[in-house]
């Protein structure tokens, strides 16, 4: 059986397609894609690490908003980029514990208590600038944006 997971996930084809906890609006996009092309495939090894600021941001906020009893739960809350394809990338933040899910969405004999979703929405606009200050600060080093 495989180990149950509370996760929040959303690719970037998602978000344009309005589903996911949110989207994200990208202005300058077409700026930003021309220059990632001329980093090529080498674009992944700098967007992950960009994504990965933003998404220690919200499993900090996400520890501190989980309930504590032992703090198992607090202590599993973690975050990894799961793929690069393409022009996407995705990344998620949660949770292996088995009642991580039970704790955040509650069950019938009990209201949930949230804190990933609210760590989330607390950091979606953190998100965002950690990840454009991450792409700017590659192409700066590589030579592609004065």
């Amino acid at each position: 059986m495989a180990d149950p997971e509370t996760y929040f996930e959303m690719s970037s084809r998602e978000a344009a397609a309005g589903g996911g906890p949110f989207t994200i609006e990208v202005e300058g996009l077409d700026e930003l894609q021309e220059a990632l092309e001329k980093l090529g495939a080498d674009w992944k090894k700098y967007a992950g690490p960009a994504l990965g600021h933003g998404l220690a941001a919200i499993v900090t906020d996400a520890r501190k908003e989980a309930p504590v009893d032992e703090g198992i739960l607090r202590a599993s809350i973690g975050s990894e980029i799961l793929r690069t394809a393409g022009s996407e990338i995705v990344g998620r933040v949660g949770s292996k514990v088995v009642y991580a899910s039970y704790q955040e969405f509650g069950t019938r004999y009990q209201s949930g208590k949230p804190f990933l979703l609210p760590a989330l929405e607390k950091n979606r606009d953190r998100v965002v600038k950690l990840f454009e200050k991450g792409i700017d600060e590659a192409l700066r080093r590589l030579g592609l944006k004065p």
